[in-house]
């Protein structure tokens, strides 16, 4: 039997079974020493049961960590967990009929990390306390401890102001009424600070009247709670909060892989830059769509479009264009867009596996990818504000995309597959696409 044993160097982030070391909080799965690529669900996924396996975890339960706020079928949840099988092996994650799921590697002893899984808000954070009341500011870091964040805490604004400016925080909860510098003026001190901006505000104050309200929000508060707080409320506020603050931050991490170097704002002005797009569509979805019910034809595309979205993202991907049975995404670098078509088309086929009320729904898929300068930037009209990307990549992948007519095709342009050299194995396949030569990708 595996046991699970916890390395003392590197903290409680990490968690060994045997051949797997999983770190929690750099959210890397290692097989024998080496990275093994898990979608953003994947992963999340593992971490719950991983971090729950001393007990059965509902699939209810599983399915509001890794999906929080998502309404999503049994169907999403069995693909994920195929997927992990496909790593650890059969015997990993037992199914335990009418119950749920279990972790069974390791023995239960092992430790893990005090994280929570999951996505957003369920991660622990890094949260601050501005209230000059101590009986006020202990209930509230109590009560935020206890949803599993980190809390620290100051008596008026002054030392709130010096601990926004000295650490990094997730979020800050904000009395009005405090001495030396009290909430208004502690925004108004944010609203011309770009760094402190940064940081979300929860507004938590015994002042009444829809005019305080307003006020805050006018000077950039993300939230008001009157007080007593109401600890269901307040714990509602927080984690929409964060989840907002991450994906906040997941953006900036993604604009500095695709432009090192650049601000968000020179982005959004438009910028020259080396990316890889991928092309994704499904093939003959009329026919598809003849066979079967129309809600089931859109759900079946929604499973798609969900698991699809997973895998490029899970590798850093911002995706450009979802329509209904094509996504077009842009990449880093050419290696992070190979592993995501071959994640891809793994779980379509783990998809497809499981099955469809009305029988097989056997999903193909053609995908392509090119590398180029192009210009990316976020376009700004009076009513939307998109992400775009232009340049003979685009145009090339579309182009391979169309070329791989063979279902779990991955056909990819000259720049990419000499990008590739090495890593993965490519075999040139016979004539050209409209796109010039093409080489098809597979793993090694």
């Amino acid at each position: 039997m595996n046991t699970a044993t916890t390395t003392p160097a590197s903290g409680p982030h990490l968690a060994v079974f045997g051949r797997f070391e999983i770190l929690l909080a750099e959210r890397r799965l290692k097989v024998d020493g080496q990275p093994v690529a898990l979608g953003s669900r994947a992963f999340d996924l593992l971490a719950a049961l991983v971090t729950r396996r001393d007990r059965v975890v509902p699939k209810e339960e599983l399915i509001a960590l890794v999906w929080p706020g998502l309404v999503v079928e049994d169907n999403n949840l069995q693909v994920q967990v195929s997927a992990l099988r496909k790593v650890l092996g059969a015997a990993a994650i037992a199914t335990v009929p009418g119950r749920g799921y279990q972790f069974t590697l390791a023995a239960a002893q092992a430790t893990t990390a005090r994280a929570a899984a999951g996505p957003g808000a369920a991660r622990a954070s890094h949260l601050l306390v501005a209230d000059d009341n101590k009986v006020n500011r202990l209930l509230l870091c109590r009560s935020l401890e206890l949803m599993g964040h980190e809390v620290a805490s100051a008596d008026n604004g002054r030392g709130a102001l010096d601990m926004l400016r000295s650490e990094r925080f997730d979020l800050l909860l904000l009395d009005l009424d405090m001495p030396e510098v009290d909430g208004f003026d502690l925004l108004v001190q944010r609203a011309g600070d770009a760094a402190l901006q940064q940081v979300p505000v929860i507004v938590t104050s015994s002042l009444e009247g829809v005019a305080q309200v307003a006020r805050c929000i006018e000077l950039g508060a993300d939230d008001y709670l009157h007080k007593p707080v109401n600890p269901v409320l307040l714990k509602a506020r927080v984690d929409s909060s964060l989840e907002r603050k991450h994906l906040r931050d997941r953006q900036h991490q993604l604009v500095a892989r695709l432009a090192p170097g650049l601000s968000d704002g020179v982005l959004a002005a438009g910028q020259r830059m080396q990316a890889t797009l991928l092309s994704a569509r499904l093939h003959e979805v009329d026919t598809l769509a003849a066979s079967r019910p129309a809600p089931e034809t859109l759900e079946l595309l929604g499973h798609w479009a969900t698991l699809m979205l997973d895998a490029i993202e899970g590798q850093g991907g911002q995706v450009q264009q979802l329509a209904g049975d094509g996504i077009t995404a842009m990449f880093g670098a050419p290696w992070a867009a190979a592993q995501a078509a071959l994640e891809m088309q793994s779980l379509l086929e783990l998809f497809n596996a499981q099955g469809s009320p009305s029988g097989p729904a056997r999903l193909a898929m053609g995908i392509g990818i090119a590398t180029s300068e192009v210009i990316a930037g976020y376009a700004v009209t009076p009513r939307r504000t998109a992400f775009v990307c232009v340049g003979a990549a685009v145009r090339r992948a579309a182009a391979l995309q169309a070329g791989a007519t063979r279902p779990g095709e991955v056909l990819m342009d000259a720049p990419t597959h000499a990008a590739l050299a090495g890593r993965i194995a490519t075999v040139e396949p016979s004539g050209h696409t409209a796109a010039g030569p093409a080489y098809a990708l597979r793993r090694l």
